[in-house]
């Protein structure tokens, strides 16, 4: 699937009591480009600590745009478990981070409207992440909200939605402080949307939007699996990443440098057009975040899609951070210095 961001550079920020507030003007004649924003480390400094200091500050400009918005989700169970997929070690930007799920739009019309917004989300969620119930014979978990994407999401990953049962379920969008307004360069609002707000300037420039999609089952329900991959001479070649259950109760507080301890965590093999979920098996020497020897195949770390997630989670060490933590990501990166500690290296 092809998808586009087109540059803006009149945008500003408030940052008030833990609710971001972002305005975007967009170009009157935007032009469509295929690849991301460049990352701004000086300017996302500046931008990040006087947004912190000063409650306000414009978050991009004519030497330092930034991009049209992308939108994802985060599905979260019952028992406040969620689920994320851990990007691979070929993966452009964050290797072997922990990610939620999101994309850009791939029509124009899609990031002129609150609803188009929403149908990025929902199609990038189906498309990255797959829910099966923890049965003898599972079955796909289809909320009510994202029905075609998510059976698209299915068959272009070769399974057939008529040999197996379909479970359709409500998804209960949480409510969030954050708020998108998109505006003409003439200042006529465009629309206005409500969802957690994610400022990156660290390999890449962006204005993310995410939403958080409660689902009515605990975490021992359910199998995530990843379904994102690309299209390689005319074929879908599946990625295949780790799909993580995650207990915000174990990551609190702790960031970048703690080993998981027995995490529950999936892959996928279609057989016959039937799901086959399975546990990965792992040898050392083990890769951690940024390709880096570590000690264990599962490091925690978070990258900037779901931090936001997990303030937004009010996660311990997580809540009324995530422009802190971006901002550390930031001087790193700046520094040339890995987040990890030696308490994790190998």
């Amino acid at each position: 699937m092809e998808t586009f961001q087109f540059q803006i550079i009149d945008a500003r920020a408030a940052y008030e009591n833990g609710a971001l507030k972002v305005k975007l003007h967009y170009p009157n004649n935007p032009v469509p480009r295929d690849k991301r924003q460049d990352e701004s480390l000086d300017f996302g400094r500046k931008v990040l600590e006087k947004l912190i200091e000063s409650g306000e500050s414009d978050i991009a400009d004519m030497a330092h745009p930034t991009g049209s918005p992308s939108a994802g989700s985060l599905y979260v169970f019952s028992d406040g478990v969620f689920a994320c997929h851990r990007r691979d070690r070929f993966a452009p930007t964050h290797k072997l981070y922990h990610s939620a799920s999101a994309g850009f739009q791939d029509r124009m019309e899609d990031v002129y409207s609150e609803g188009g917004i929403m149908g990025i989300s929902l199609r990038e969620t189906a498309e990255e992440t797959l829910l099966f119930t923890r049965e003898k014979i599972p079955r796909l978990i289809v909320p009510k909200d994202s029905v075609n994407y998510t059976l698209n999401s299915a068959r272009r990953l070769g399974i057939d939605p008529d040999r197996i049962k379909l479970l359709y379920v409500d998804a209960e969008i949480q409510e969030s402080r954050d708020e998108l307004q998109v505006l003409r360069e003439s200042g006529e609002e465009i629309f206005c949307i409500k969802g957690n707000i994610d400022l990156v300037f660290e390999s890449a420039t962006s204005v993310n939007i995410l939403q958080l999609r409660r689902l009515p089952f605990s975490s021992d329900e359910v199998f995530p699996v990843d379904a994102e991959g690309m299209m390689k001479d005319g074929k879908f070649m599946h990625f295949n990443r780790e799909a993580y259950l995650i207990n915000p109760d174990e990551i609190a507080n702790r960031m970048f440098d703690y080993a998981l301890t027995n995490p529950k965590v999936s892959q996928v093999n279609i057989v016959d057009g039937v799901p086959r979920v399975f546990t990965p098996e792992y040898e050392p020497p083990f890769l951690g975040p940024d390709k880096v020897g570590v000690i264990s195949p599962h490091i925690w770390a978070p990258e900037d899609l779901l931090t936001t997630c997990l303030d937004a989670l009010g996660v311990p060490g997580f809540a009324g951070k995530k422009l802190e933590i971006e901002l550390a990501k930031v001087k790193a990166r700046q520094e040339g210095k890995n987040l990890l500690s030696n308490g994790v290296l190998a």
